[in-house]
């Protein structure tokens, strides 16, 4: 029988935990079952296409924006007191994204259940989209 070296294995056994808490990780998030952690969504004209994005209490997400219309979109995120254009509001960076370019949000869901509303500024009526914190 061949002997493998202490050495050997303790950097084997650190991998392999690792990547064992990696894959039952839960995505940054504030438990087990937390949703994902970035969305892809495509702004059309007057549409974000998903608009509903299912959230844990103080997950952090990503969405990547991805302008397909032919008008200049964005999003916003109405924050923990669901109010827009005041100091907890979310916007996309780059702020205004024109046709054919890409963009992200980066949010943080609030530690308290509910219903957070979105919009795009310049279609605020017709763009719109919820994120529902569970």
């Amino acid at each position: 029988m061949t002997r493998v070296p202490r050495a050997a294995i303790l950097p084997a056994l650190a991998a392999g935990l690792a990547l064992l808490a990696y894959a039952c990780g839960d995505n940054g998030g504030s438990g087990g079952n937390a949703g994902p952690s970035s969305f892809n969504v495509s702004m059309g004209d007057n549409f974000f296409e998903p608009n509903k994005f299912p959230v844990k209490t103080g997950q952090r997400i990503t969405i990547n924006l991805q302008n397909d219309g032919a008008a200049i979109h964005n999003m916003r995120v109405a924050g923990a007191d669901n109010k827009y254009n005041n100091e907890d509001d979310a916007v996309s960076d780059p702020e205004n994204i024109s046709p054919g370019d890409s963009g992200k949000l980066e949010w943080t869901a609030p530690g308290k259940a509910g219903v957070i509303n979105l919009r795009c500024d310049i279609h605020p009526t017709d763009s719109t989209g919820t994120i529902i914190v569970e």
